[in-house]
């Protein structure tokens, strides 16, 4: 927790803390899910063997790959941490009271953001701070509902829904006003899309494997000179050229990727701007499918989330996938902190019963 708070507070009180911050904060997160998972060893061997391997050869890999590009052996802490946060998320749960503290923490930042336009901060980056603090706002006064107390609560969520809206309309963020449309969708269709396994399992794949296909479209539609303009910003506004750029390098070196220590031409600095393909480009075939499959395992045990904050939890999983098609996001803390947290939200919030993988903690010999 006094991680969480700490990286919450420096990563969007000021831009210098930002800076400082995310210097050390893949790190953080490392650590941190590490001393998490420490309790659990034996539980994971016994019962999460498969998972726990494909968790330390996702490392290992990654590791040996920058070592034989002799690239930044840093980057190798951004697929880590993301199989680590997978493994975690199947053995930390959280009480009802840690739950409200935890979306009260992400909640309350609307207070300190939302009186003030915030034109110094980059323009996606604000709008993809609004729409974190807006699910963590809504997810508070869910729980506060489910205490039977504040059932009138329900406008106030709706409000915060259309301001995270407006405010990113205000700064142009492209990317998260459609992460803020996904949520709101996903949580009005929710139950019709639970109910069906290969719609949800459908929209997985959609947000995963869909943001690579993503950027080979995205060159496609530049390449055949099609464009628009969108909130005042030409749709192909200059990624085309970055993953132009990368697809070229990354199929050179299809099975290490290109790693991170890579001078782009198209950019002033070496950002990819889409989650997972920086996590194939970088690191190579071998690992994205180790991710991706982490990944798979992780969502699709998800599907029999049951109660409004899980739905809510499962909203905002699909919002960050969404928005991560035009930036790095989920993949990358602080916005990894809030992922996990998201997942550990729905874990905590209970299951049908007839589901027997919530019971993996359970002794075999009890009836």
């Amino acid at each position: 927790m006094v991680a969480f708070i700490y990286l919450l507070l420096t990563s969007f009180l000021d831009q210098r803390l930002y800076a400082l911050a995310g210097r050390l904060a893949s790190l953080v997160v490392f650590f941190v899910l590490s001393f998490l998972l420490l309790p659990h060893g034996k539980e994971i061997w016994a019962h999460k063997r498969m998972k726990a391997v494909l968790v330390a050869g996702t490392g290992i890999l990654a590791m040996g790959n920058l070592i034989w590009l002799h690239s930044n052996k840093g980057a190798v802490l951004i697929p880590s941490d993301l199989a680590l946060i997978c493994l975690a998320s199947d053995q930390v749960r959280l009480d009802q009271k840690t739950m409200k503290r935890t979306a009260a923490l992400g909640g309350i930042l609307t207070l300190v953001w939302y009186p003030f336009v915030r034109w110094d901060y980059n323009f996606n980056m604000a709008g993809l701070t609004f729409l974190l603090f807006m699910v963590m706002s809504v997810t508070f006064l869910e729980l506060l509902k489910k205490e039977g107390k504040y059932a009138y609560l329900s406008p106030v969520q709706l409000l915060m829904w259309v301001t995270a809206f407006f405010y990113a309309l205000l700064y142009h963020s492209r990317c998260a006003l459609a992460g803020i449309l996904v949520f709101g969708l996903s949580l009005l269709m929710m139950k019709r899309i639970l109910r069906h396994r290969w719609i949800y399992r459908g929209l997985i794949l959609l947000l995963t494997l869909g943001s690579i296909a993503f950027t080979g479209l995205y060159v496609a539609l530049a390449h055949g000179g099609a464009n628009a303009t969108i909130l005042y910003k030409e749709v192909l506004s200059g990624r085309q050229d970055i993953w132009r750029e990368l697809w070229e390098a990354f199929l050179k070196h299809p099975l290490t990727g290109i790693g991170s220590s890579y001078v782009l031409k198209s950019f002033e600095i070496f950002e990819v701007h889409n989650g997972l393909f920086d996590i194939l480009v970088v690191h190579g075939i071998l690992v994205f499918i180790l991710v991706e499959a982490l990944l798979l395992m992780t969502l699709f045990s998800l599907e029999r989330a049951e109660g409004s904050v899980a739905h809510i939890g499962i909203a905002a999983v699909f919002a960050m996938l969404a928005a991560s098609f035009f930036e790095n996001f989920f993949t990358v803390p602080p916005y990894s902190y809030f992922f996990f947290a998201f997942i550990l939200f729905i874990q905590s919030s209970g299951f049908g019963s007839g589901d027997p993988s919530r019971c993996i903690a359970a002794d075999p010999a009890e009836p």
